[in-house]
C-alpha cells in the first residue's frame, strides 16, 4: 500500500482473510483499505463476506456505520435486522432502536420494540428494554402508553429482575401520575413478592391472607376470588387440626368477602363448606 501497490496489497488480503477469518484485524485493515480507497461497493463486499462468519457485535457495529456514514439508512436497517437474529441480546434491539428514533419515525422505533419483546420471550427479555421503550414513549408524552409498557413487565418479569424496573415506574408516576399511580406500583411490588413467597410454599396460609388484603384494597372482584380460589384449593398435607386452622380460616375469610363486598348468592356454598370445615 505504501508503493501503492494496490492491486497486490488487495490480492494479500483478500488471501490472508481466506485463510484466517477469525482474525477480525484482517478483515478491518481490508474494510479500511476499501474505503479509503473510494471503493464503496467493494467495501460493502468485504463486509459482506466478513458477516457471513457471524462476527462479534463490533463488526456488526463498524458495518452499519459504514452506511450511516454514506446516508444508506435503509442499507443500515437491514443490517440491524440481521444483526439482531445473530445477536439477539435486548442491548443490541435497544441500538437499533435508538437508530430509528435518530433516522426512522416514531413508528419504526415501536416496531423495533415490539419485534423485540415477541422475539425474546420471556426467557431472554430483561428489564433494560421496557425501560428504554417506556422512556420512548415518555418522551413523546405517550404517557398512559408508557404506563401500559410499566405495568405489562412487572406482570412478565420475576422481582430479581425488575428492581431497576419498579425503581423507574416509580419515578415516572411521581412525575406524571397521581397518588393512585404511586399506589399501583407499591400493590405490582408486592404482588410479585407474594407470588415468589408462593412459589416457594404453596401452603404458607399467612401469605394467601396477605394477599387476599392486598388484593381487596385493589377493588378488583375477580382478582379478590382469583387469589382466594388458588388459596382454598392448597389442602392442608395432614388431618391434625394446626395445619388446617388457617386454612379453614381462609374459607371464612372468603364468606365474608363475597357477604360484604359483592352480596352474591355463591355465597351459600362458601358459608356452608366453611362451616363443614369447622366440624372437623
Amino acid at each position: 500500500m505504501k508503493t501503492r501497490n494496490i492491486n497486490h496489497a488487495r490480492n494479500l488480503l483478500d488471501r490472508a482473510v481466506t485463510i484466517l477469518p477469525r482474525i477480525d484485524k484482517l478483515w478491518y485493515k481490508y474494510v479500511y483499505m476499501e474505503e479509503t480507497l473510494g471503493n464503496i461497493p467493494g467495501t460493502r463486499q468485504v463486509f459482506e463476506r466478513w458477516m457471513s462468519w457471524q462476527p462479534d457485535e463490533a463488526a456488526w457495529g463498524a458495518y452499519i456505520k459504514l452506511e450511516k456514514r454514506y446516508n444508506e439508512f435503509t442499507r443500515a436497517r437491514a443490517i440491524f435486522e440481521r444483526f439482531t437474529q445473530i445477536h439477539p441480546e435486548p442491548r443490541n434491539w435497544i441500538k437499533w432502536s435508538k437508530f430509528e428514533e435518530e433516522f426512522g419515525s416514531s413508528d419504526t422505533v415501536r416496531e423495533v420494540f415490539t419485534t423485540a419483546i415477541e422475539h425474546l420471550r420471556d426467557d431472554f427479555i430483561d428489564e433494560k428494554l421496557f425501560i428504554a421503550f417506556a422512556r420512548f414513549e415518555t418522551k413523546l408524552k405517550e404517557y398512559e402508553r408508557a404506563r401500559a409498557l410499566y405495568k405489562f413487565a412487572l406482570d412478565r418479569l420475576p422481582r430479581s429482575k425488575s428492581q431497576n424496573l419498579y425503581n423507574n415506574y416509580t419515578t415516572f408516576e411521581k412525575q406524571f401520575g397521581d397518588r393512585e399511580g404511586v399506589e399501583d406500583v407499591i400493590a405490582a411490588k408486592r404482588r410479585v413478592q407474594y407470588e415468589e413467597l408462593i412459589k416457594e410454599n404453596p401452603k404458607n396460609y399467612d401469605v394467601w391472607f396477605d394477599y387476599a388484603r392486598l388484593e381487596e384494597a385493589q377493588g378488583e372482584v375477580d382478582k379478590v376470588r382469583e387469589v382466594y380460589e388458588r388459596a382454598i384449593a392448597q389442602i392442608p398435607p395432614t388431618q391434625e387440626k394446626r395445619h388446617w386452622r388457617r386454612y379453614i380460616y381462609l374459607w371464612i375469610n372468603y364468606a365474608l368477602y363475597e357477604e360484604m363486598e359483592t352480596k352474591v348468592r355463591r355465597l351459600f356454598r362458601l358459608r356452608t363448606n366453611a362451616f363443614m370445615l369447622l366440624t372437623i
